[in-house]
């Protein structure tokens, strides 16, 4: 037995994830754990157990970033057009599309699928340059035909193109004449892709005798479609499309005359309502591109700098803490805090205890001016509440420790919201003068 996930079936997975994290639920990005790897160079694997993956992330969790609108976009594979490669058409019957190179990015970022391939490309389609409508045929050259599709904004390629994806965006209403040209592109070719147009027959069997050249005919329940053959040693090797037409969903291929028999053609179908209609669907963008930045200690000090973090992950509605309120804050901090007599050394990833308590704590950040420590705990430190009462001091010493003088929360709840993706990574050190950029791509 045979079977497969369809790509629509991906692409709307893709679909339900971006419109959740944009318009209906609160998606953080966030980072943590400080303490190394067994090996940094080769980071452990994450749990494959959602509820172990979800406590071990928070514990070591020390801040999180909303991710907004504009930090999210769908993407696909990227392939670069260059000159003297041979490209894969579009077919629909094509079971092993999905993998092959059938669409392109040009230098100048504008994007094309190729609805007929003649061989080794030669032309670059931006020679032609942008056509909204149509397509571009390349037949009296390198064979090719090619159909523009959109062009990559100067915004999105800096943010969201990488040389492994190329970003899509969806375009629901005209964005007006003043809007950025690659926009009212992309829109234009949207209002201008005809529903069951045929840019492709394909020879199924080239059949033999043919001494001139015979009639082709395309019939189905669309029109105008018109099409010719051509002959070389009595085969039929090839069909031209004349005159796309438009409205089949199906169509049957007829080829008679030209004194000989056999040849039998089939046409490629395009996707519903044309292409270019919806970008997405033709490249199988069931891929999901986030960026956003850290940007030196981020929300008044929610980030930590001077320490390392290895873990990056993206957590669906976290609670304010304390509350059931999703939390709607641009950062939040993650880590407990004590405040302590202003003193003392608390090096970064050491093991600190409190005298009263005997709880034990792993120090993220000390702010020795402020007398503030940013700590987290684990199965390792245990988990008991240092109080006020307490006097802190490094693990195992004997001093008498700085005095508690305040148990501070962190801004969100512990174990609350679900923890929908998790990165483990070789060590990244932050400084305060520092501004990460974060790029993922979730394959749906």
């Amino acid at each position: 037995m045979t079977a497969i996930v369809s790509s629509s079936f991906r692409l709307n997975a893709a679909k339900e994830f971006i419109s959740d994290a944009t318009s209906t639920s609160t998606y953080y990005l966030f980072i943590g754990r400080s303490e190394a790897w067994t090996n940094d160079a080769s980071p452990d694997n994450p749990y494959d157990n959602t509820y172990s993956t979800f406590t071990d992330a928070w514990q070591r969790m020390t801040a999180m970033k909303k991710l907004v609108t504009a930090d999210i976009v769908f993407g696909a594979p990227r392939y670069q057009w260059i000159s003297g490669t041979t490209y894969a058409e579009y077919d629909d019957r094509d079971s092993a599309l999905e993998g092959k190179q059938y669409f392109v990015i040009s230098d100048n970022n504008n994007v094309y699928i190729c609805l007929k391939s003649g061989g080794v490309s030669t032309v670059n389609p931006d020679t032609t340059g942008v056509q909204t409508s149509g397509v571009i045929n390349q037949s009296g050259s390198d064979g090719y035909i090619w159909k523009y599709l959109f062009t990559v904004s100067t915004g999105n390629a800096t943010k969201f193109l990488t040389s492994a994806f190329i970003p899509l965006v969806e375009i629901t209403s005209d964005p007006g004449v003043s809007a950025d040209t690659a926009l009212r592109n992309q829109w234009d070719v949207q209002q201008n892709a005809v529903h069951g147009a045929i840019y492709n027959v394909k020879i199924t069997t080239g059949g033999s005798g043919y001494t001139s050249t015979p009639t082709v005919t395309i019939s189905g329940d669309g029109s105008g479609c018109t099409a010719t053959a051509t002959v070389v040693g009595g085969v039929v090797t090839d069909i031209t499309v004349t005159a796309a037409g438009s409205g089949y969903n199906q169509a049957t291929v007829t080829i008679t005359g030209g004194g000989g028999s056999g040849a039998t053609a089939r046409v490629v179908h395009g996707p519903k309502n044309g292409f270019g209609y919806d970008a997405r669907n033709e490249l199988r963008a069931h891929f999901c591109n986030i960026n956003t930045q850290l940007i030196y200690a981020d929300g008044s000090g929610d980030f930590i700098v001077g320490n390392d973090f290895r873990q990056i992950g993206l957590i669906k509605n976290p609670f304010n803490f304390g509350t059931t309120t999703v939390a709607t804050a641009d950062t939040l901090s993650a880590t407990k805090s004590l405040t302590i007599a202003v003193g003392g050394t608390f090096a970064a990833d050491s093991v600190f205890e409190g005298t009263v308590t005997g709880a034990k704590g792993v120090v993220d950040h000390y702010d020795a001016t402020n007398g503030i420590i940013r700590y987290h705990q684990t199965e390792a430190t245990g988990f008991t509440n240092f109080t006020t009462s307490d006097f802190v001091r490094p693990n195992g010493t004997s001093g008498s420790g700085q005095d508690v003088t305040a148990v501070n929360n962190p801004e969100a709840q512990p174990y609350s919201g679900d923890v929908v993706f998790l990165e483990n990574r070789a060590p990244i050190n932050r400084a305060g003068d520092q501004i990460e950029t974060i790029k993922l791509v979730l394959e749906f």
